[in-house]
């Protein structure tokens, strides 16, 4: 019989308050599962609200918590399983990230990233997706062409700077002030301005007018207002996160006069719906284009399970320099 030490909660709510690190004694293994050793597994924003009870769709409590991770398979049930002793997978979203040991469905596995780190291949499942279909699906884009996007310092915004660097796209970037300036233009943003009432004009003045033909919100309020302001006709804003937990004034001047699109994209609900060859498909897409084009997210610290709280800390500090990951 083995054994997982998990974060697990019973109740939504503060992270801080709702869960307890457990361990406790896993399943005996069916014919068609596997046993996982988790590997590594971020901490998302996407976490907090699934923990609070304000994601979109919530786990069936108790739950162990964890959105996406990496792990290796150290046990199947049978030859009948797809996958093979050694090899690395995701963890499925529904039995939880944040633990040691897991038993999973065969069916519900997908298989990770070998070549990426560790690290990166535990941030596979989310962020790579959501960046490359904000990029794909919802404008044809090409070498000259301009993005905007807020939360420029998160994950997906690091994500789309670098992507777009290598397609030749140029990303206005929007901040809340100028300190990681200097680290974005490393990664290759093109522009960097401080996400405020200004913004906008500032912006057009160092594209010599032209505007862009995507903006990338995960933000909301004023600040989704003002990057409708930077859209060129017929441009599309796509709102994928709410940071500012704010309502986004309606942009009524903009909509009619200049025709522009207002969509919404949740990675969770894609993966829900898409075929299986399609999920493949992709991860083999981005995955390849990463590891070709040496792109990463930037690491600012690993903990352990039992230094939970510490970790949910840090990865709430303003200004920390990339993502805090669990590695039990």
């Amino acid at each position: 019989m083995h054994k997982t030490t998990a974060l697990r909660y019973e109740t939504f709510g503060k992270p801080e308050e709702a869960l307890s690190l457990e361990s406790t004694e896993l399943p005996e293994l069916g014919r068609k599962q596997a046993l996982l050793k988790v590997l590594a597994a971020p901490i998302n924003p996407a976490d907090f609200g699934r923990i609070g009870g304000t994601y979109g769709e919530l786990a069936k409590l108790p739950a162990t918590a964890g959105l996406e991770g990496v792990a290796e398979v150290i046990a199947v049930g049978s030859s009948d399983c797809a996958f093979r002793v050694g090899q690395h997978v995701f963890v499925p979203s529904v039995i939880g990230s944040w633990q040691s040991h897991a038993i999973a469905n065969c069916d519900e596995l997908f298989p990770a990233p070998e070549k990426l780190p560790i690290e990166q291949a535990a941030m596979g499942w989310v962020n790579p997706a959501t960046a490359w279909k904000l990029m794909h699906d919802f404008a044809k884009l090409q070498a000259g062409d301009i993005i905007v996007q807020n939360a420029a310092t998160s994950a997906v915004g690091k994500l789309v700077i670098q992507i777009a660097s290598h397609l030749g796209i140029k990303t206005i970037n929007l901040v809340r002030n100028l300190d990681a300036e200097s680290h974005l233009k490393k990664l290759g943003a093109s522009i960097v301005l401080v996400d405020d009432r200004d913004a906008a004009k500032a912006a057009l003045e160092e594209t010599w007018g032209k505007r862009a033909k995507i903006a990338l919100n995960s933000v909301g309020g004023s600040s989704a207002l003002g990057m409708c302001k930077m859209l060129a006709n017929g441009g599309t804003l796509i709102t994928f996160g709410a940071m500012d937990r704010e309502p986004a004034p309606f942009p009524t001047r903009y909509l009619i006069f200049n025709d522009i699109r207002l969509r919404g994209f949740w990675v969770s609900k894609w993966y829900a719906t898409a075929p299986r060859e399609e999920i493949l498909a992709l991860h083999n897409e981005v995955f390849n284009f990463m590891e070709n084009a040496k792109i990463r997210v930037p690491v600012a610290a690993t903990y352990p399970l039992e230094d939970w709280q510490t970790a949910l800390e840090h990865s709430q500090t303003a200004g920390k320099t990339g993502k805090i990951l669990f590695k039990p």
